[in-house]
């Protein structure tokens, strides 16, 4: 597969197979990870997969969190988002709503639930920084995190990366030995895409580029 075509067929999975994934299908969708270009070549992204019994511990353990406390799903901005942008959140949900609804889910219960449980996905990888670097180098590992995704997509596998389980911090890195100088970005999801299964049967669009670009000519 092109890489023009993993973009254009990717998106988020969520629900998977039990199929397992070979030890070195995650190992070659890592290293092509690990490919992305980054600041003076620091390379400041680190990749923690759990998967099997370790990974079910974590589940219900953020499972466990999740019910005391309740972290919801937003996009995490101490100040209302502009209408256009808020906009595109609220078509994205009316799109996804009536598939979710037809698995028997709420929205709300769905999104949080599967955020924890990376969806029943059978690797999850966490994604850390060390806290050494500042909050621009954030950027590198959003690009590590992009080649991961086209990578995996490219292999046949499904992802789903999910920035919610960043609120479980405390409890990932009791479960996983995460030193405190390690700061938890985002999860991922990686398995073998479920078809068949509504929660999966959907798109959502991307603006049309007279929103994001400006030309100076």
């Amino acid at each position: 597969m092109d890489i023009i075509s993993a973009m254009q067929q990717r998106k988020s999975t969520r629900a998977y197979l039990a199929k397992e994934v070979s030890r070195r299908d995650i190992e070659d969708v890592l290293f092509c990870a690990a490919l992305a270009p980054s600041a003076i070549n620091l390379q400041p992204w680190e990749f923690i997969v759990t998967h099997g019994e370790e990974k079910e511990r974590l589940v219900r353990r953020l499972l466990k969190a999740r019910l005391e406390r309740q972290v919801k799903c937003g996009p995490g901005t101490s100040k209302p988002l502009p209408e256009r942008i808020s906009r595109r959140a609220k078509e994205a949900m009316a799109v996804m709503e009536p598939h979710i609804s037809a698995s028997g889910h709420t929205f709300d219960r769905f999104i949080e639930e599967g955020s924890c449980s990376f969806y029943g996905a059978p690797v999850a990888i966490i994604v850390v920084i060390d806290k050494i670097f500042p909050v621009i180098r954030y950027l590198d590992v959003g690009l590590a995190v992009s080649y991961l995704l086209l990578a995996a997509q490219a292999k046949g596998l499904a992802t789903c990366p999910t920035g919610l389980i960043a609120a479980y911090n405390d409890d990932i890195s009791q479960m996983l030995n995460i030193s405190e100088d390690k700061e938890i970005l985002i999860g991922i999801s990686l398995g073998y895409a479920d078809e068949n299964s509504p929660v999966n049967a959907f798109r959502t669009k991307r603006v049309d580029l007279k929103e994001i670009v400006t030309w100076f000519e």
